[in-house]
């Protein structure tokens, strides 16, 4: 199972890389009590044997360790423009988790992303886990959209390509009704400033994981999808 988030940067320079790696410890902390602990993160090495020599995070934010790898990493590349970074939790194949991060203040690049990529993780699996997951990113980031969905939906199943999926969860930052969306199993509002609500997460499916091979799942968000371009509220990936 994969979120994807997009979101623009309110600065005209790329945060720090301390900055850039405590924003992931804090999506670590989300998934703390979904049996990841914080200790056993991961930066990224040459070979999944080297980065396992270093952790990414302690209890108060990422390690020094961590920093000095993506600081190297950048003096190497010389892209002051961008800055991509990722942790993982040391596992490949089932139960493996990567985030990744890449930051942009090039104005020719639309978007920063957010991936978390999640495989046979049973804990993500059950829709108020992966709601619970949902709404802290959304407290970290402020997203122009973020999708919840497997990777084939994604890549093939999805109806227009340039344009987020439905998936399994959807959220777009327009406060929406049941009226706009009425094949969605549940509209959750997102609050923002408070007492104002800052978007809508769409969910596709309640009562069992999305799975990108059930005919009815892809039916339902195949519907949602079209409905939203229908009423001009699913924007484009490039769009500004």
């Amino acid at each position: 199972m994969n979120i994807s988030l997009t979101f623009h940067l309110d600065r005209n320079t790329l945060p720090t890389e301390t900055e850039q790696l405590y924003d992931l410890w804090r999506v670590a902390r989300l998934l703390e009590p979904l049996g990841f602990p914080l200790n056993d993160w991961y930066p990224p090495a040459d070979t999944p044997e080297q980065s396992l020599l270093n952790r990414a995070f302690d209890d108060q934010g990422p390690t020094p360790a961590a920093v000095a790898i993506l600081k190297a990493e950048m003096q190497q590349l010389q892209t002051p423009w961008r800055r991509d970074t990722a942790v993982w939790n040391g596992k490949e194949g089932p139960g493996g988790v990567v985030c990744v991060n890449a930051l942009s203040v090039d104005p020719y690049l639309a978007n920063c992303t957010v991936r978390l990529n999640a495989r046979g993780v049973e804990s993500l699996q059950d829709t108020q886990n992966v709601v619970t997951v949902v709404q802290g990113l959304l407290r970290i980031w402020r997203a122009r959209t973020l999708e919840v969905a497997p990777t084939r939906y994604q890549t093939r199943k999805k109806v227009f390509p340039d344009r987020p999926g439905a998936g399994w969860m959807l959220y777009l930052p327009t406060v929406l009704t049941v009226q706009q969306v009425p094949e969605a199993a549940a509209l959750l509002l997102v609050m923002g400033e408070p007492h104002k609500q800052a978007g809508t997460l769409i969910v596709s499916i309640v009562d069992a994981p999305f799975s990108a091979d059930n005919p009815d799942h892809v039916r339902i968000a195949n519907k949602i999808e079209v409905r939203l371009v229908d009423q001009d509220l699913l924007p484009r990936y490039a769009d500004p």
